[in-house]
């Protein structure tokens, strides 16, 4: 979903009404950290804060591109967006890291 929004962005096609589609991931997200943090209690998994790391930075990236999108459109939002895109590419990796090293 985070290549879709910068690609969308790219092409000077997000807009306020599809934003719905690009959020809606996070808030599942979100909505599952909190339960499982609260199922955990004290001792939670090192995925779990990993995957509140990504959101985080899904976030921050859902964000930019409302911002980007306003004002830039081809290249020049793509470098505009990039950093946060690696961003959430590193989380994401993370995650995945910390899945495998959880079994």
């Amino acid at each position: 979903m985070a290549h879709k929004g910068v690609d969308l962005v790219v092409l000077g096609r997000l807009t306020a009404e599809s934003m719905p589609e690009l959020t809606y991931p996070l808030e599942r997200a979100g909505a599952f950290v909190d339960a499982a943090a609260a199922r955990a209690g004290a001792a939670p998994p090192t995925s779990l804060a990993a995957l509140r790391a990504l959101c985080d930075r899904y976030r921050a990236l859902l964000d930019a591109l409302d911002r980007v999108r306003r004002a830039e459109r081809g290249a020049a939002a793509g470098e505009q967006l990039a950093p946060a895109l690696a961003a959430v590419d590193a989380a994401a990796a993370e995650v995945r890291r910390a899945l495998a090293a959880e079994g």
